[in-house]
């Protein structure tokens, strides 16, 4: 993969409808760098779980509010920041392990998910107003073999 790096910045109205288009988007570019597809989709599941939150907890399903997807890419890492325009939420309280969700609800496990799939889950609240995630995922390629390569 080299030391190629590459950056994509969407912003999507708060609307699920264009989880689709975040998810294709880091799709493509993660091949065009010769990501390994595993990592791939488990990046990708915890973002698409990231912004749904945005869209959702963060913005409160408001059609005035935006989401803002900035992502960076590089041979080892790839870097994900997801920001709302909401009013922020106790995330602290999310993130603890002694608060597991209840295993009869269908809701309460987007952490849990991006947890498993990223290597390292934070949040912060921002000066401007909102929360941003950032969801960093190690990566490798996939190997080539000598005969595809020549």
């Amino acid at each position: 993969m080299g030391s190629r790096r590459e950056k994509m910045e969407m912003i999507i109205p708060s609307d699920f409808k264009y989880l689709g288009a975040v998810d294709a988007a880091v799709q493509d570019l993660a091949r065009e760098l010769s990501c390994a597809q595993r990592w791939i989709n488990d990046f990708s599941a915890a973002l698409i779980e990231a912004c749904s939150n945005a869209i959702e907890h963060g913005n409160k399903l408001s059609k005035n509010k935006m989401v803002r997807v900035v992502v960076n890419l590089n041979g080892q890492q790839i870097v994900a920041r997801v920001h709302d325009e909401g009013d922020g939420f106790d995330y602290k309280k999310y993130l603890s392990e002694t608060s597991p969700p209840d295993p009869l609800s269908e809701r309460g496990r987007g952490i849990l998910i991006m947890k498993a799939f990223t290597d390292r889950l934070k949040y912060s609240a921002r000066p401007e107003g909102g929360t941003c995630l950032e969801l960093v995922k190690n990566c490798d390629a996939e190997a080539v073999p000598k005969a595809a390569a020549e």
